[in-house]
């Protein structure tokens, strides 16, 4: 997926050259992607970009889309007209209207600002703050980071920047120079259904809204794992007719390793005779700021979700030298582990706040008293617990931490992910919470498609925490939490908690994979939940607090070199 810019001028002389669009594009490009150029179009008061490998991205006139339509929309680039299903981010010009759409699960990001001169809109807020050639950080901002590993519900790293919410469209008025924005309202109404009933009307709105995507008209592959997602997508585009190619990705040991994700799935696609190819992740050693700077600069420090790309995106980088346009993605929000309160909730989907997790008088002053849970994700006095989790997994976990995980592949390739399509995740909001828990009803219809295999127990990668112990990485969290930028960030009492806490680290013991699979092969997944049920609400370690505010540190310095790379400053 390209990551699309849009600049809008209100009059003549506040015009943007082509050349400037084109070094932000440059700017926000990391390495890897040399080869690919960028695509300008510009008209009398507006331009357009998109970089890096088009892929399936879809250009008409000075309106563009990112992502996968579902059915067929002819009028998806007019301003005004519905708003298409599928998974995307979508830009439409028109003469006097200027209007950005999100889908209905809010898959993939765009952010915006207005000035008095200048509409921006982007993929990126690296971008954005690019064009504004300044920044106005945003502490609320970095106080979402450290506590949750993202940005937090609705804040961006700039205070003047603003995240486009799910299933909404934003217009901007070219003569009144005004913004409407309109977002559909996150109802959960649970309904009595039976269990086989609910089954039954399940699967046939999955299949129906699979067969809805067209995958195609340009080199869609499909990540298989050993799980459920994938292989319900791969039996019913195989059931359609289409057998796409597929791949997984991981250690060389996980190849030969039963239970292993990368084993079942090559199993999988050998049965129903599907090219298949298995990427190493293992790579020449890549030093932490290297891999970090590479993820920094694709993800724009939306996510602290660092472990799948250790390798500097090395490997996503060889998907469009491969040919690959798009991946085809298993998110989805059939229903997420038992919880018990409302706290549990919350921690559940990753949305903790700082006095969750240390005292309040310090969380106010880290977050400058501005970070907030919005009114719409508190909890309603008429709504079960489980509702409430499911809500928030819709609200909250699909439309900022998976669309944050989106963000880092973006660069590289479209992303589709036919699981969140309207029609499906519609109906998962009114069935009821016990079919819901644990993705009940999913994972019996995912079940009985495709061939009889287990299913995967552990991933194809390495334990996922292992690397924080890494000396390489313990050196990186020293050289960084020592900083002038973090001096800025935490008070003093907090850098010295972290720093205490570095200097008794240990170096991680060699990996103990094998005794973890075996024992994932023992122990029931059910055991395993509902021991984690009984837990309760899980906040952030010192040491995933240590990651954050390093990666958070790394983000402020790489966005206040974006504010000067068109001649501004920070503020």
């Amino acid at each position: 997926m390209s990551n699309l810019i849009f600049a809008c001028w209100r009059g003549g002389g506040d015009a943007l050259a082509e050349g400037a669009l084109r070094r932000v594009a440059d700017r926000i490009t990391g390495p890897g992607l040399a080869g690919h150029p960028h695509r300008v179009t510009l008209g009398p008061r507006e331009g357009l970009c998109l970089t890096g490998p088009v892929g399936a991205a879809v250009v008409e006139g000075l309106s563009a889309r990112l992502g996968a339509l579902a059915g067929v929309w002819t009028d998806w680039h007019v301003p005004r007209a519905p708003v298409p299903d599928g998974t995307f981010a979508l830009l439409r010009t028109g003469e006097t209207e200027v209007e950005l759409c999100s889908d209905f699960a809010g898959s993939r990001t765009l952010w915006y600002t207005l000035t008095a001169t200048h509409f921006f809109a982007s993929t990126s807020q690296r971008a954005l703050v690019c064009l504004l050639e300044s920044l106005d950080l945003n502490r609320a901002a970095f106080a979402w980071f450290l506590s949750s590993g993202s940005l937090g519900p609705t804040d961006a790293w700039d205070r003047r920047i603003h995240r486009l919410p799910p299933d909404a469209r934003l217009t901007l008025d070219r003569t009144r120079w005004t913004l409407d924005l309109q977002a559909g309202a996150l109802e959960f109404r649970p309904q009595p259904m039976e269990a086989e009933a609910c089954r039954m009307d399940l699967q046939a709105i999955l299949r129906a809204a699979i067969r809805r995507f067209d995958f195609k008209s340009a080199h869609w592959a499909l990540p298989l794992s050993g799980g459920y997602d994938s292989r319900f997508i791969l039996a019913t585009l195989v059931e359609a007719g289409w057998n796409p190619p597929t791949m997984t990705w991981g250690l060389a040991a996980s190849l030969t390793q039963p239970g292993n994700d990368a084993f079942i799935a090559r199993q999988l696609a050998e049965r129903l005779g599907l090219s298949h190819d298995y990427l190493l992740t293992e790579q020449p050693e890549v030093s932490p700021e290297e891999v970090v700077d590479r993820f920094l600069a694709a993800s724009g420090g939306t996510t602290d979700q660092l472990f799948p790309y250790l390798d500097g995106l090395h490997m996503w980088a060889t998907f469009a030298e491969r040919g690959i346009a798009g991946v085809i993605r298993g998110d989805e929000g059939f229903g997420w582990i038992p919880v018990r309160t409302v706290a549990h909730a919350r921690s559940s989907v990753g949305l903790v706040l700082l006095k969750d997790c240390m005292e309040e008088a310090e969380a106010e002053e880290i977050a400058d008293g501005g970070q907030r849970l919005p009114e719409g994700l508190e909890h309603q006095s008429d709504e079960s617990i489980s509702t409430y989790r499911d809500r928030l997994y819709h609200g909250y976990r699909i439309p900022v931490g998976l669309a944050a995980l989106n963000a880092v592949k973006a660069p590289f390739v479209e992303i589709a992910s036919p699981l969140l399509e309207r029609e499906v995740l519609a109906f998962v909001r009114r069935m009821p919470d016990v079919l819901r828990t644990d993705k009940a009803v999913f994972c019996r219809i995912a079940k009985a498609a495709g061939p009889p295999l287990p299913y995967a127990t552990m991933g194809a990668d390495d334990d996922r925490s292992d690397y924080l112990r890494s000396e390489p990485y313990l050196r990186w969290f020293r050289e960084e939490l020592e900083s002038g930028t973090v001096e800025k960030l935490l008070p003093e009492t907090w850098r010295a908690r972290l720093q205490s806490d570095l200097r008794g680290a240990a170096v991680a013991a060699p990996s103990t994979r094998s005794l973890r699979a075996a024992l994932k092969r023992i122990v029931p997944g059910a055991w395993v939940r509902a021991v984690r049920a009984r837990m309760g609400p899980e906040h952030p370690s010192r040491r995933l607090l240590v990651l954050r505010t390093a990666l958070a540190s790394r983000m402020v310095r790489l966005l206040e070199a974006d504010a000067g790379a068109m001649g501004g400053r920070a503020t």
